[in-house]
């Protein structure tokens, strides 16, 4: 019998790695419990607005799929499908530790949600035992690859970001691809995947993040700003996930911890920042993200619309880039300007998750916004604002 229960195992294992190796896009024509799952719950994602929300990243908290439906769910045994018909399409899925205290506590994935639609998913999963899945991989983050350089990178397979000394900056690739494993390169000199292409000099970049204590400006970045803890959450395959934390920084009123989540997602050009910022005294925070002047600039900020964006030189060499930050219009309660950047003045609640998000383009590479150029890219952030701010709404159900 033992003999038998193990070959039964394997026979499950391959089918699982099969289905791995074919990209988990084949649907399959029979309940997925035959690959020996035991129970069932329904996720269902709705998207209220007319747009169509290409690529769209969903994070489903497990905290919430345990409390209310399935107190007994595995994070190490499960998986998601699309049921239409009779067949049963996998949906790639990714479960991160984000205290590193080896318990999930997101789910990740990312659809296309057609407008005014609601997506239904099941998930099956079985309390017991674990199984690892591959697919392919479409993100990735890694620690400091250079001494001095940067000091942490995440991508997804259309854009790259780094970490340097609290500054944000970006490369340019010329076709998807993860290329952090490639580094370190030589700089300013184009690669078979693309190049480095922003040079921030004194400035934050694109996106890095300053604070105000009352009307004082304290940036998170630069020689004299605190020094950042860096930790690689995830290294992907369906979000790269790079934390930050900023402990103890003097302000008037009491210290100030800073912490700060940075994703990229499959299919996606957009970092994603979520900040955390706590304060003895303080209820309310003012933060935000900076972007650097480039020579022969245009720049526009669109504080109803939510997004701040620029176009101009990039690196040396590199010719011309896009650069923005977009937001929540009901954040927004001003600017701050320097030699170097701009930065939009953001409010929200102390200790609470405060998101924006930062995109970068190339006139050479995969994201150019095609001539007219400048016009073009303030157009394309002004769509990707919209869509990153329709507030999906997901359930969670028994059936």
């Amino acid at each position: 019998m033992p003999q038998t229960v193990n070959a039964g195992k394997r026979l499950i294992a391959f089918i699982i790695t099969a289905a791995v190796a074919a990209g988990w896009a084949a649907a399959q024509s029979q309940d997925p419990k035959v690959l020996g799952f035991k129970k069932q719950f329904v996720i269902e994602i709705t998207n209220p607005s007319p747009l169509a929300l290409e690529n769209h990243a969903v994070i489903l908290s497990v905290t919430k799929i345990r409390g209310s439906i399935a107190e007994d769910f595995n994070t190490y045994n499960y998986a998601f499908f699309e049921k239409k018909g009779g067949d049963y399409t996998l949906v790639v899925t990714q479960a991160d530790d984000l205290d590193k205290d080896r318990y999930h506590d997101e789910i990740v994935l990312v659809r296309t949600l057609p407008p005014s639609s609601t997506t239904r998913l099941v998930c099956y999963y079985s309390p017991d035992r674990s199984f690892q899945l591959m697919p392919a991989q479409k993100a990735f983050a890694r620690s400091a690859w250079e001494a001095g350089g940067a000091e942490a990178g995440w991508e997804s397979n259309l854009a790259a970001y780094k970490f340097v000394h609290g500054r944000i900056e970006f490369y340019g690739k010329l076709q998807a691809g993860l290329i952090l494993k490639k580094l370190p390169a030589p700089k300013n000199r184009p690669q078979d995947w693309g190049r480095d292409v922003v040079e921030a000099g004194e400035s934050a970049g694109l996106g890095g993040l300053s604070f105000w204590d009352g009307g004082v400006r304290i940036p998170l970045f630069g020689a004299s700003a605190p020094q950042a803890k860096l930790t690689v959450i995830s290294p992907g395959p369906v979000r790269a996930l790079v934390k930050a934390e900023f402990s103890g920084i003097k302000a008037a009123a009491s210290d100030v911890d800073v912490k700060v989540f940075f994703s990229a997602f499959a299919d996606s050009t957009v970092s994603r920042h979520e900040v955390f910022i706590t304060s003895r005294l303080a209820d309310q925070v003012i933060y935000g993200p900076g972007i650097q002047k480039l020579a022969g600039e245009t720049w526009s900020l669109e504080k109803d619309k939510g997004f701040l964006a620029v176009w101009g030189k990039g690196a040396q060499g590199a010719g011309e880039i896009g650069l923005a930050a977009m937001f929540s219009p009901a954040d927004f309660i001003g600017m701050d300007e320097t030699a170097a950047d701009r930065s939009v003045k953001l409010k929200g609640p102390a200790g609470a998750k405060l998101t924006h998000w930062v995109v970068g383009a190339w006139e050479q590479g995969i994201t150019s916004p095609g001539a007219p150029a400048a016009k073009n890219w303030f157009r394309k952030v002004e769509g990707m604002a919209r869509r990153l701010l329709v507030p999906v709404k997901i359930e969670y159900r028994l059936k």
